[in-house]
């Protein structure tokens, strides 16, 4: 108060076959299996489709990396485990990795089993799976390309130029921590800084007499600068020196105030580490501004309006007449 002012029917059936975490689990596998199938060239019928060109050489296996489970002679490792387990949402990797490993191996092996099944009955080769498939891989490959583009743009030497053009207009103003008591009448307000002057808490009177929001936490206000409260109120906590509480009552449209200041600093920018996550942000979004802009003016680009399409379906229509009557006669 003291302020101046895509689930479709397959993710239905889900549900109902199993827990909310095996099918997270499920839906994310399916979702990593198709990718790195995808990208290591997997033969989906499609082949004039040139993004279903792209062919990946495997990697040589390690021999620390363990074998869970084999599915027909194929093998799943730790090492694919672990990648479905960093691909989880943040609140599913709360349980350590060791904890959820045998079920996402469960889920692993059914995946296998599901895919082993559907490519015996060509499914893989159905034109609206390989229509699917070629739409998936444009989306990976567009988020690839621009992931890798950024991983090149924010580097550390760009966070911290980034840092300091951010921070070079910073300008350091003062704030104190205060605590109030607020109450109705100006007679109140006087007795409770009588009973502080012969040694009463604050903290306990503002509790037992405020009648502000912040009464129940001892009238903490916090830090603040001086535009964020009221001008009386801020006028007299400036003044103040630390550990000193207001002699007189202040008014203001709330009420009388007893003010008393914890403390006083001077602001500081943010230090580079609690900003590192928020120029990642900026800077990602400037690269891929940046990287857009470049690619357009380099495309050639016709976006036909509604009306232009209108346009074009008459003149079609008109062109089309003559030739119908022509060919009557």
């Amino acid at each position: 108060m003291l302020f101046a002012s895509i689930p479709d029917s397959r993710t239905i059936l889900g549900k109902n076959i199993m827990k909310l975490a095996n099918f997270l689990a499920f839906i994310v596998v399916a979702g990593a299996s198709a990718a790195i199938g995808y990208f290591v060239g997997t033969d989906m019928g499609n082949k004039s489709d040139p993004t279903m060109e792209i062919v990946a050489e495997a990697a040589p296996k390690d021999p620390t990396d363990a074998v869970v489970a084999t599915v027909n002679g194929e093998e799943i490792r730790d090492s694919d485990v672990l990648k479905v387990y960093e691909s989880l949402p943040d609140q599913y990797r709360q349980a350590p990795f060791a904890m959820i490993k045998a079920q996402l191996v469960e889920q692993m092996v059914s995946m296998r089993i599901i895919q082993t099944a559907a490519e015996a009955e060509n499914f893989n080769t159905q034109a609206e799976f390989t229509d699917r498939v070629s739409e998936v891989q444009r989306q990976l490959l567009q988020e690839y390309y621009l992931q890798k583009k950024i991983d090149e743009a924010v580097t550390e030497e760009a966070l911290k130029a980034e840092y300091t053009k951010m921070t070079a207009d910073f300008v350091s103003e003062d704030e104190v921590k205060a605590r109030h008591i607020l109450l109705k009448e100006e007679d109140q307000a006087k007795d409770i800084i009588s009973k502080l002057d012969a040694g009463g808490d604050f903290v306990a009177l503002a509790k037992e007499h405020s009648t502000g929001p912040s009464g129940p936490q001892g009238g903490d206000l916090g830090y603040f600068a001086k535009g964020r409260m009221v001008p009386e109120f801020s006028e007299v906590a400036f003044k103040l020196e630390k550990g000193g509480y207001s002699k007189e009552p202040v008014k203001s449209q709330f009420g009388w105030h007893i003010i008393l200041v914890e403390d006083r600093r001077a602001t500081e920018a943010p230090a580079f580490d609690g900003m590192r996550k928020q120029l990642k942000e900026s800077l990602s979004n400037q690269t891929v501004t940046v990287l857009l802009e470049g690619l357009r003016a380099k495309a050639v680009v016709n976006i036909i309006t509604a009306e232009e399409a209108k346009s074009d379906d008459k003149s079609d229509e008109k062109e089309a007449a003559p030739a119908a009557e022509k060919k009557e006669d």
